[in-house]
């Protein structure tokens, strides 16, 4: 029986299993945590909106066939002309290899980034970031100082993407909550969301005046134009002026998680080039998918974004093509076709475009959980998540620290 290995329990990874569940081969996937976690919804998450355990689902319970392997480690290298991975502790010999590694923070070499810098990429990120501002919050109520108060009540977003967006709203609706249920404290805290660029949402401007009208009424204060020069403990050193804050998020980028191989494939970036079948043209047999890989479609001036619906799209395609070569047929070069993009701008309030079509207000938000809801992995975690989505409509956000 053949052996296929895939390398990371992401959207790639888990989506590329799943399809070849019922293909003559063993399958082995290997991931540091044993579960698969929903990453689009952590924003929710960080600010109250979610309690986080309904978007993780464990790996053996998604993938449940005797043809199946589930190794929780970490691969450290592999070794393409033996067909090798090594981990830890053993080494697992293939026939077809996927990486499907994801990404991780990209902090662009700046000065006191990653040591000053919240992070969204998991559970414990999202906990965190909720955790501090409510501690800083509740520091805040006790200043003795107007500035040691400011600085405190203050959260800087650093990054105005689509998750920078989302987080600077909902994060603003959780900190008017907060200071709300304190009647002797008459100050307003605020979200500042900071943008190197000129634009917020700079790959999507056909939703960015939607998104600024919703930064706007809830009142989070933007600065365009602001590249982040350093940042210090509780402060963001900018080109004219230094920002105070109790919590600094980053969500100004990614780069490729790089597991190293001989020979190497990675380029500059950290990205491996795959051809239109998503191969390494040198090793046929190894596959990379999602936000590890680079892929430019014909026609296109720039590769695949690194997004959950392409990496979902490329693992579901190279299942398929595994199969294919299986049997004993030709692999089908992969083509990219987005359904749609969806914002979540606050409670009742989204924004975007699905098929082509644009969609604002209640309905997108609406229609944002709905698709969302469908793509949540585990029966039981889809029906706490409509649970609590439901009693959200009206409910407060969950302000304890935990």
């Amino acid at each position: 029986m053949k052996r296929i290995v895939i390398i990371g329990g992401g959207f790639a990874g888990v989506y590329c299993a799943k399809k070849l569940l019922k293909a003559n081969a063993h399958v082995t996937l290997v991931n540091r945590t044993n579960f698969f976690l929903f990453v689009p919804m952590l924003h929710e998450v960080a600010t109250g909106g979610l309690c986080g355990h309904n978007l993780a689902e464990p790996i053996r319970e998604v993938l449940n066939a005797p043809n199946f392997t589930f190794i929780k480690g970490v691969a450290q290298s592999v070794d393409l002309e033996r067909s090798i991975v090594k981990l830890d502790e053993q080494e697992l010999k293939y026939d077809h290899l996927v990486l499907s590694t994801g990404s991780t923070t990209n902090f662009f070499n700046i000065l006191g980034a990653e040591k000053n810098c919240l992070t969204l990429k998991g559970l414990h990120d999202a906990h965190r970031i909720k955790s501090q501002v409510i501690e800083c919050l509740e520091k805040a109520f006790k200043a003795k100082t107007a500035l040691e108060r400011d600085s405190l009540s203050r959260v800087v977003v650093i990054g105005a993407g689509p998750t920078g967006v989302e987080l600077a709203i909902e994060m603003q609706e959780l900190l008017d909550q907060v200071v709300a249920s304190n009647k002797n404290f008459k100050h307003r805290a605020e979200v500042v969301l900071v943008q190197r660029g000129e634009h917020i949402l700079p790959q999507l401007p056909e939703l960015r005046k939607d998104a600024e009208r919703q930064l706007r009424k809830h009142g989070v204060k933007v600065l365009l134009n602001s590249p982040v020069k350093e940042v210090n403990h509780g402060q963001v050193v900018l080109d004219k002026k230094a920002i105070d804050a109790g919590t600094i998020i980053w969500t100004a980028g990614v780069k490729p998680n790089v597991l190293p191989t001989t020979p190497s494939l990675a380029n500059e970036r950290g990205c491996i080039l795959v051809n239109e079948f998503l191969q390494v043209p040198a090793f046929p047999e190894v596959f990379v998918i999602g936000d590890c890989a680079t892929y430019t479609q014909k026609g296109s001036a720039d590769p695949l974004p690194a997004l959950a619906q392409v990496a979902t799209e490329e693992g579901k395609h190279v299942a398929r093509n595994i199969r294919a070569l299986l049997d004993g047929r030709s692999p089908e070069p992969f083509l990219y076709k987005s359904k749609g993009t969806l914002l979540s701008l606050g409670k009742g309030h989204g924004t975007g475009i699905i098929f082509g079509f644009k969609v604002t207000g209640f309905f997108a938000w609406w229609l944002n959980r709905t698709i969302y809801l469908t793509k949540i992995i585990g029966f039981g975690n889809k029906l706490r998540t409509a649970w609590e989505w439901t009693l959200n409509l009206f409910t407060k956000r969950d302000a304890c620290q935990h």
